[in-house]
């Protein structure tokens, strides 16, 4: 079994890093003399592997070839992805809250807004635990291994890792110029970006909190502190804005700044222009159109913030279409580089 075909689209980030972990973090193996050789005795283990609370397990198999010692390794990479499967049962299972934001008709809106700020955001793996080789089998034509792997372990390291991060956000919070009811300072704009990756990893460290522990409630609620700082947040990214009227894909750029929970919007705090330009070139009834250009920040005191030179492709048999692809690639990368600079401000 490949790895690569078990950690498909999720959210499905959960899968993918846990899966990372299992099969990166294999711990050292007993000799292969401690294996059970007697082809004529598979153990029970193959076909009924242990249950428990406290432990995940997984069986995997590899065909039997003359170098053991390599198709153990492969037994092992299946055993750890047997392990992954289950827990994205388990995500599929899971009737986890989004965010701990009161989600009333009047904040709804905000409440998908940060939402699709978190999901932009990429956040960084916590190592959790390594898998543990527990049995091995050697088969006439398969071999066997029996791997696990601790969940209390990874809920102390994931309950730590949310404790530190709500720190950080509380730190953050505590420096914003105004309260939770009242309307968010201009000048506070690089902290408020500061949160989004934040709460992101926030969001994640508690989603596997949750695919990892065996209790009904779920764990690593948000406390009414941090539920109020969220809500500033939501609050700041609707009321700064980003006013798209000087640039000449406006409607295009417009709709990639919702994607990433920013909003377009007159009388905004922020400012984007742009300049592009684009040729055509035809190859085989095909026209591809190569767009560049740059992309501009400018700040509410009218100050240059940043700039991204951006360029796209876009192919089409249409001329037409061709252009409107090029501009399309063109806006989601100018608005990723965008994003990935706010949210990343000293």
């Amino acid at each position: 079994m490949k790895k690569a075909s078990l950690f498909r689209p999720l959210n499905w980030a959960l899968v993918a890093l846990s899966a990372t972990v299992l099969s990166g973090c294999i711990s050292s193996l007993p000799d292969f003399q401690s294996a059970q050789t007697d082809p004529t005795k598979v153990p029970d283990w193959v076909l009924s592997p242990p249950s428990d609370r406290s432990h995940l397990y997984g069986v995997g198999s590899a065909p039997r070839i003359d170098n053991l010692a390599l198709a153990f390794a492969q037994a092992e990479q299946n055993g750890n992805a047997q392990i992954a499967q289950q827990l994205r049962t388990q995500v599929s299972q899971l009737n986890t809250q989004d965010t701990q934001v009161s989600s009333t008709s009047g904040q709804n809106e905000q409440v998908i807004r940060v939402q699709s700020a978190y999901t932009q955001v990429k956040t960084a793996p916590i190592e959790l635990e390594q898998t543990v080789n527990e049995q091995r089998f050697a088969g006439d034509d398969y071999v066997y291994v029996l791997q696990s792997i601790d969940r209390q372990r990874i809920i102390a390291k994931l309950t730590e890792a949310l404790k530190d991060t709500d720190d950080k956000i509380r730190s953050a919070a505590a420096s914003l110029s105004t309260s939770p009811d009242q309307t968010a300072a201009q000048q506070d704009w690089r902290t408020y970006m500061r949160l989004i990756p934040l709460f992101a990893q926030r969001k994640n460290y508690q989603d596997e909190l949750n695919l990892y522990s065996t209790q009904a409630a779920l764990l690593g609620r948000a406390d009414k502190s941090l539920q109020a700082t969220e809500q500033q947040l939501n609050q700041a990214l609707n009321q700064f804005g980003f006013d798209v009227s000087g640039t000449e894909q406006s409607d295009l750029l417009a709709s990639e700044l919702s994607q990433y929970g920013l909003t377009a919007k007159q009388d905004a705090v922020f400012t984007l222009t742009s300049k592009t330009s684009h040729h055509t070139q035809m190859q085989q009834g095909r026209y591809y159109v190569f767009q560049e250009g740059t992309l501009s920040l400018i700040g509410a005191d009218q100050r240059h913030l940043a700039s991204w030179t951006v360029r796209a492709r876009g192919i089409d048999k249409n001329p037409q279409s061709a252009e409107g692809k090029a501009a399309e690639d063109w806006s989601q990368q100018a608005v990723s580089k965008l994003f990935n600079w706010l949210t990343n401000q000293p």
